[in-house]
């Protein structure tokens, strides 16, 4: 419930990602998580079009990991002999790095003195007019 705007989208992105790769983790081709690399291709588009048009420094970051993850779908595809389990060990640990960003993204935040947005507020910043 920290955070501003872009921590709480980012947070539901993550949230919807992680519930996703349940239902797509059995769809493999051969020994290569399929399901889950779609699934993570997206969220690699999602992360990098937040780091894009946000101004925080946490998607950034997080696009970087994202593209690491993407590596190693990459490797598991090309270098022969790199078994799922060493796939599995890669993705969490990039998993709990893409978490601890969100999480230091907030915190920031919060240590910047940013108030958090509340139940009450909209998901979505209000827009903003130029007074010409």
């Amino acid at each position: 419930m920290k955070g501003g705007h872009p921590e709480r989208l980012g947070a539901l992105a993550t949230l919807v990602v992680f519930a996703v790769s349940f239902w797509t983790h059995e769809l493999r081709i051969g020994q290569f998580f399929a399901g889950d690399a779609v699934a993570d291709v997206v969220f690699t588009g999602f992360v990098v079009w937040m780091a894009m048009t946000r101004d925080r420094w946490w998607p950034l970051i997080m696009s970087g990991i994202m593209a690491l993850t993407l590596l190693v779908y990459l490797a598991a595809l090309i270098v022969p002999g790199i078994g799922p389990y060493a796939v599995m060990s890669a993705r969490v640990g990039l998993g709990i790095l893409t978490m601890l960003t969100l999480l230091a993204g907030v915190l920031e935040r919060w240590l910047a003195g940013e108030p958090p947005v509340s139940a009450t507020q909209r998901w979505r910043p209000p827009t903003r007019r130029l007074n010409i």
